[in-house]
C-alpha cells in the first residue's frame, strides 16, 4: 500500500514537472513572438491598473473612460514636434472643435480635422463671430479652441481693449450654452516681415496677443501661444506672409494637444 502511494506521488511530481516545462516553453515563445510589439510591459501594467479603477456603474461612463484612455495613449506616442497622421489628429480631436478665421479653415481644407470639427469662415472676426460661436457651442464639445485676431486688428483699428471686450462676451455666451466645455484661446500667429511692411493694420499683433493673454488670465482660460512656430519655421509662410502651409498645422495641432492634455 505504501509503495502504491509512492508511485502515485512520483507520477504526480513528474506530471507537474512536465507541465512546468511546457509552461516555460510557451512563455518563452510568446515573449519571442512579441519582442517587437509596440507596447511595453510597463504600459500594459499601467493600462490594466487604470482599467481596474474604472467606474462600471453606467455603460456611458465606461465608454468615456475607455475613450479617454485611448486618447491618452495616442497623445503619448509623439512629442511636440512629431507629425501624426491626419486620422490620428481627427481621433484625438474627436470631442473637440476649433473656431476661427481662414487660417483655421486650413485644418479642414488640408484634411487634418473633419469639417464638423472646424467652425470657420474667410474674414471671420470677433466683431461678427456670434454665429460661429453659437454653432460650435451647440455641439457641446469637451474642448473648444478659439483662433481669432488677424482680421480683428484692422476691424478694431488697433484697439485691443475693444477686441477683448467683445471676445469675453462671446466666450461667456459660449460657457452659458455649453458649461462643461473646456475653453482654450490661441494667440495670433506671427506675420512675416514683408507682410508687416505691406499691411499696417497687423503691426499691433504683439499688443493684441498681450491683451489675449491678460483676458485668458482674468477668465481662467488657457492661452495657447503659437507665435514661436512661424518665428522658427519661416518656410511655413504662404505667399502673403499671413496664411500658412500644411507644415504649420502639424505643429499647431501638437501645441493644442499638449496644452489641453488630449
Amino acid at each position: 500500500m505504501f509503495k502504491f502511494k509512492n508511485v502515485k506521488v512520483r507520477k504526480y511530481l513528474v506530471f507537474l514537472a512536465v507541465l512546468f516545462i511546457l509552461l516555460i516553453v510557451f512563455i518563452f515563445n510568446l515573449i519571442h513572438m512579441n519582442h517587437n510589439a509596440d507596447y511595453s510591459d510597463q504600459t500594459v501594467r499601467g493600462n490594466i491598473s487604470t482599467i481596474s479603477s474604472f467606474n462600471y456603474s453606467k455603460v456611458a461612463t465606461v465608454e468615456d473612460q475607455v475613450r479617454a484612455l485611448d486618447n491618452t495613449s495616442n497623445a503619448s506616442t509623439y512629442n511636440g514636434s512629431d507629425k501624426l497622421s491626419k486620422s490620428q489628429y481627427q481621433k484625438i480631436f474627436n470631442t473637440s472643435v476649433v473656431i476661427g478665421d481662414s487660417i483655421t479653415e486650413g485644418l479642414s481644407d488640408y484634411g487634418f480635422l473633419r469639417k464638423d470639427q472646424v467652425f470657420c469662415k474667410i474674414g471671420a472676426s470677433i466683431m461678427n463671430g456670434d454665429d460661429l460661436f453659437g454653432s460650435a457651442a451647440g455641439t457641446y464639445p469637451k474642448f473648444a479652441f478659439f483662433a481669432f485676431g488677424m482680421n480683428d486688428m484692422g476691424n478694431y483699428n488697433g484697439n485691443a481693449n475693444r477686441f477683448t471686450s467683445k471676445y469675453k462676451e462671446l466666450l461667456r455666451d459660449f460657457r452659458k450654452k455649453s458649461p462643461d466645455t473646456r475653453l482654450f484661446v490661441n494667440s495670433i500667429s506671427t506675420p512675416s516681415e514683408s507682410a508687416l511692411k505691406k499691411n499696417k493694420s497687423i503691426k499691433s499683433y504683439k499688443k493684441f496677443n498681450e491683451a489675449l493673454k491678460s483676458m485668458c488670465k482674468d477668465m481662467h482660460i488657457t492661452y495657447v501661444d503659437n507665435t514661436y512656430i512661424l518665428e522658427e519655421h519661416k518656410s511655413f509662410y504662404a505667399g502673403d506672409g499671413i496664411h500658412v502651409s500644411p507644415g504649420y498645422y502639424n505643429m499647431w495641432l501638437n501645441n493644442m494637444i499638449l496644452k489641453a492634455g488630449l
